[in-house]
């Protein structure tokens, strides 16, 4: 008699640097752990959002069964063997010259992540946990919920899985900061050397503008207080109207993304135009769908000569003209002028994705938008776990990465085919994903 066999859920396999990469999005960190295979590195995603797991199933990347940071921990057997702990938990504007409502969420925060702090049991933190839950599902805001849930996993760790992680890292927009330096002082009375830095993203050959708080944490209980290095830049930074430097190096291979190795020797910053060349071949103009200085007319604009400006869910409203200048050198926009949006691809390339990254559904320009970009993952990466830079190869691996399995043709196209089509607007390809759990999981539409 044949009996069927239901297949094994996905887990981390056993490595050297395994990750659990919770509110994973659609694999910004994973596919740049991907490329470090070679070191040891192995990953496995939690998401929530069905959409994206899509995008990140087409793409190869490990996915847990279940889709909510909160209904999983450190001990259950799909995430068991991960060493690291990474993580974006999307979470409101902890503005300080905001809204009353943004400096009570950021105490809110800071408040309940200290009560879970400095528990020497797995019974205390049990209760502390409990209690703190309670507070959080009860908030109008989720969210407040969602950043506290990587602190859960670091203490379930050390105190049920009696593993601790060895290396954590944690980024967000840049108003989650506050939040990230109070973690750092709880991590360091947890064993962690631990500290947060804003990053850059054209610092390391990111084709766009994009400030990140990061936190990168390492146990070392007889060491906490020492430094942690961080990522170094390689790339010019972006100011609006400066000079782009001229390059360090003669590329004779093409390789877009290159970096130098001297000291204070960096490349020009990667421009739009480079990250585009393939289907962008005259120079252009970018007007942003967000008004500079808080005035909607005065929308920013970008020539493709500089870095995009950060990429978000909106990308697909960004206008796109041929670059036409007068006489004074004064950039002309006319309609006749207008060139096609961004397509998913080109989106994608300018968060630095490679070309061939398999987006799927019709929500994609968010989760491009959601996703941390996978070369500035790569700096994050290598110096967390190897506490070197990346390797020259690796950025070459990831612009020329390609899927497992090509689609074949009887299968339908990935959403990365360019179109002339008016900016998306339908739903997500799953009606469950719209309808997101009060105590976990990706509510990064909203959040960022």
């Amino acid at each position: 008699m044949h009996t069927m066999t239901h297949p094994s859920p996905p887990s981390l396999p056993s490595a050297k640097f395994g990750i659990v990469d919770l509110f994973a999005g659609p694999g910004g960190l994973d596919i740049a752990a991907t490329i470090m295979k070679d070191e040891g590195v192995e990953s496995i995603g939690v998401e929530w959002d069905d959409a994206t797991r899509a995008t990140r199933a087409a793409a190869g990347l490990l996915t847990t069964d279940v889709k909510d940071v909160a209904e999983l921990g450190p001990c259950d057997p799909s995430v068991v063997e991960a060493t690291v702990l990474t993580g974006g938990p999307p979470c409101q504007s902890f503005s300080v010259a905001g809204s009353r409502k943004g400096h009570q969420a950021l105490d809110d925060v800071l408040r309940l992540a200290t009560r879970l702090a400095d528990h020497e049991d797995e019974a205390s933190f049990d209760a502390a946990w409990k209690e703190v839950k309670s507070e959080t599902d009860a908030m109008s805001d989720d969210r407040t919920g969602f950043v506290l849930q990587p602190l859960r996993w670091i203490m379930e760790a050390k105190l049920k899985r009696g593993r601790p992680y060895e290396v954590v890292v944690l980024e967000q927009v840049q108003t989650v900061m506050p939040v990230w330096q109070h973690f750092v002082k709880i991590l360091r009375r947890t064993g962690y050397a631990a500290e947060a830095h804003m990053l850059h993203t054209e610092d390391f050959g990111v084709p766009q503008t994009r400030r990140r708080a990061v936190l990168i944490a390492q146990f070392d209980p007889e060491n906490v207080h020492r430094k942690v290095r961080f990522p170094e830049a390689t790339h010019q930074r972006y100011r609006k109207g400066a000079e782009r430097l001229p390059p360090t190096h003669d590329h004779e291979d093409g390789a877009l993304f290159r970096t130098s190795h001297g000291g204070d020797d960096v490349e020009p910053w990667v421009s739009m135009g480079d990250a585009l060349q393939a289907t962008r071949t005259s120079e252009f103009v970018m007007v942003s769908n967000y008004g500079s200085g808080g005035d909607p007319k005065n929308r920013g604009r970008r020539e493709s000569g500089e870095p995009a400006p950060t990429i978000t869910g909106k990308v697909r409203r960004n206008r796109l003209y041929h670059l036409r200048k007068d006489a004074s050198g004064e950039i002309v926009i006319r309609s006749e002028d207008e060139l096609d949006r961004l397509s998913a691809q080109e989106a994608g390339l300018l968060q630095s994705f490679p070309a061939a990254y398999p987006w799927r559904s019709t929500d994609v320009a968010q989760q491009i938008g959601n996703a941390i970009p996978p070369r500035l993952s790569l700096h994050i990466l290598s110096m967390a776990l190897l506490r070197e830079p990346p390797q020259e190869k690796w950025y070459r691996l990831l612009k020329e990465w390609r899927p497992q399995e090509e689609p074949t043709l009887s299968s339908a196209p990935p959403v990365a085919v360019r179109r002339p089509t008016p900016p998306q607007t339908s739903a997500p390809v799953s009606s469950s994903a719209s309808v997101r759990p009060r105590t976990g999981a990706s509510a990064k539409s909203s959040a960022k």
